[in-house]
Parts: structure tokens; sequence; C-alpha cells
């Protein structure tokens, strides 16, 4: 995870840190910290680091101009601030220094000559990992509520120590991207990435945790309301488009609020069936809620899942064998007929068929099913049929 440069900044307060320009970027996302003292040096920043300079290795000559320089390159390289040494080197900033920093929100801090940097850089670098090691244990502790719910000491006396709160609401949330297919997750390099910027999202909110594995990033709200948690999903969603490729694909799929964290694993697994119906109906790149799926919910609560399977084998797996074998288009044109209430002429304008076409495949279907389409009773009997189909 990572810590923001205000909670470092505050712990400095006998440091003689002190900020004097950038304040509206306070709250910046720290990761690490560097010394740069180049131009060349600062290209390997990976971004969200608080940089320090001496000035030790810029030129006497034009030495304002040299450092103006190295924090515009510093701040396009994506640090999250700058801590400048006055001293032998660098004097005093200078004043477009201060106004560049003012003007892109761009903390900048003086540290005078007689501290001792390599100390305040190890002191950061220490409530950094901190800060990491916390996230890993929230992260343990939230997959053990969802795996083995029932023991308890696994993950209550630690979240409550952390302030989670045993009776608040829970909802989990699991993301998922894909290469085009909707099969294939896109490479490590890229998820890593996208978990970082939602990672750095969450920072901003508390009383939240996330963790990356099998290739889905899960995320899980504490105390908030299934509106809050699509709008902070809709922010997330915004900026890891902005990543993506076109053709590339991201569900993200919400789960009801719990009662307590003892029912998390339900919210998990409510996630679990989003995803799966999701990925199903080729959804994706908006936001789904469990609380959505209207019928679905029924469906999914049946604990026997031998009776759905029996419901499709009785009404429409003899239709879904015949598009296997004939290379027929008949369940497309059964779920465009349920889709738009029996109407031949909707079919027709949205599959680009001519209306005796659509008859004529009717009639072959209700041939398949045995039964007559035109009655209520047994459009309902299929459409329930087609959605257990993307549940199964």
């Amino acid at each position: 995870m990572a810590i923001k440069l205000s909670e470092l900044y505050k712990s400095t307060s006998r440091k003689n840190m002190k900020l004097i320009a950038g304040k509206n970027g306070i709250n910046n996302i720290v990761t690490w910290a560097h010394m740069i003292e180049s131009i060349e040096t600062s290209i390997f920043l990976d971004g969200k680091e608080l940089a320090f300079i001496t000035g030790i290795a810029l030129e006497k000559v034009d030495i304002e101009e040299k450092l103006y320089e190295l924090v515009e390159h510093t701040y396009k390289h994506k640090a999250s601030g700058i801590v400048i040494n006055t001293g032998p080197y660098i004097e005093k900033i200078p004043e477009d220094v201060i106004q560049f920093c003012n003007e892109n929100n761009f903390p900048l801090f003086e540290v005078p000559w007689h501290t001792h940097l390599a100390n305040l850089m190890k002191d950061f670098c220490y409530q950094i990992t901190l800060s990491d090691r916390t996230s890993l244990e929230l992260s343990s502790a939230l997959n053990n509520a969802i795996f083995f719910p029932s023991q308890h000491e696994l993950y209550i006396p630690y979240l409550e120590s952390k302030g989670f709160r045993t009776i608040w609401p829970y909802c989990v949330v699991l993301i998922e991207i894909f290469e085009q297919d909707g099969i294939t997750a896109v490479s490590n390099k890229k998820r890593i990435k996208l978990l970082r910027l939602i990672e750095n999202i969450l920072y901003s909110y508390e009383r939240t945790i996330i963790y990356d594995v099998d290739a889905k990033i899960t995320l899980a709200f504490a105390n908030y309301t299934q509106e809050e948690i699509k709008n902070i999903l809709d922010e997330i969603k915004k900026r890891c488009m902005e990543i993506l490729k076109k053709d590339e694909k991201i569900y993200l799929c919400v789960g009801e609020n719990t009662k307590n964290i003892q029912c998390i694993a339900k919210s998990a697994r409510q996630a679990m069936d989003v995803l799966k119906i999701q990925r199903k109906k080729e959804i994706n790149d908006e936001v789904s809620m469990y609380s959505d799926l209207g019928a679905y919910k029924l469906l999914l609560a049946i604990e026997d899942k031998e009776i759905i399977k029996k419901y499709f084998q009785e009404t429409i797996e003899e239709l879904v064998k015949n598009d296997e074998l004939k290379g027929t288009d008949y369940l497309t044109i059964l779920e465009s007929y349920l889709r738009n209430s029996g109407s031949i002429k909707a079919v027709s304008e949205e599959l680009f068929y001519h209306k005796n076409t659509v008859c004529y495949k009717l009639s072959k279907i209700e041939g398949i099913l045995g039964c007559n389409l035109s009655y209520l009773d047994n459009r309902m009997t299929y459409r329930l049929a087609l959605m257990i189909m993307d549940i199964i």
C-alpha cells in the first residue's frame, strides 16, 4: 500500500521540515523516499515517491534555473512531493519554484542543512513499511473472514484492533480485467498498475481493504451504503478505463451489504455470482450490483443445484444441442423474441431478419421445444430457462 504525505509530514513536527508550497497536494500518496540530485536521476522515479534534493550535483552557474528544471522534471515523473535541503548548495528556494509548486499542487518542503536527511528518509521509509505490513495483515484477515467465517479468531480480533467493528455492515466487490477474448487475464504488469491505481483511490476512503489473488482484485467496504460504494466504484472504473485499451474488459461486481463481519462470505459469494452472470452475458465496463439482479437472485438462492440443471434439461437443452449440432441460431432468435415480449417486428429489426424468416425460425423452435410460444406461460418458462443458462 502506501501512506499519505500529510501523515508523514505530521510525524516530522520536531524535525524542522516546513511546507512552503503546494499545500493542496498534501494528501498525495507516498510509496517510498528517494534522493534526486539531477534530471538524469529523476527519470528513474516510478511515481508516488517523495523526492529529496540537496543541490550537491547542480552547477553553481545558473543554479536557480537548474533547480527549477529539476523540480519540473520530478513533478512530470509523478513524484508525490519534493523536499529541498537549504544550505551551502541551495541557499534559498527561488520564487519561481515556489510558484510552480503552488500552481501544480505539488508539495514543496524546506529542510535546513543541519537536519540529517538520512535519518529523515529512514524514518519515512520505516513508516511506509509499517503501512505496507498493516495492509498485508488486513488483506489476510479479510481473506480469512471470507473463506473461514466460522473461525472468528482468525480475523475478528485483528480487524477490531484496526478499527473495523464487528457489527458494521460489510460489502465485498470483485474486479476482474481481461483481454478482448474475455478469457485471458491482462498481463501481470498491467494488473499491478491497475491495482496500484485502485489502492491510491481507496486510500482517500477509510474502512476499506484490498487484496489481489488469483487475478481477482477483492475489495471490502465497511459501514458504507450501497450508493456510496457505487460512487467510489464509478470513480475507479473511470480511472481504470483511462489505462485499459479499447478492447480490454473490466468487470466490477458488487455483493450486498451484510449484517456484520461474520456474514461477509455471503457478500463475497454474491459478488462472484454477479461476475459469473456478467461474464456469461458479456456485460462489462459497468458497475454491476447484486441488488439489481432481479429474478436471478431467486435462482441463485436455490441450494439444490440439481433442480436448476434438471429444469434446464427439461426445457431448453434440446434447442442448445440443435444449435451446436447444426449451426443454427435458434437460441439467439428465442432470446430476442422473449426479450421483446413476443414482437416479430422487434426481433426482425434487432437481428436484421425479414419478418417471414423470423416466423419460419420460430416455427422450427416451437417444433424442437414442443410448445406454442404465443402463450404467456410458455414464454415465462423459457425466459426462466435462459436465465438459468447464465448461472449454470
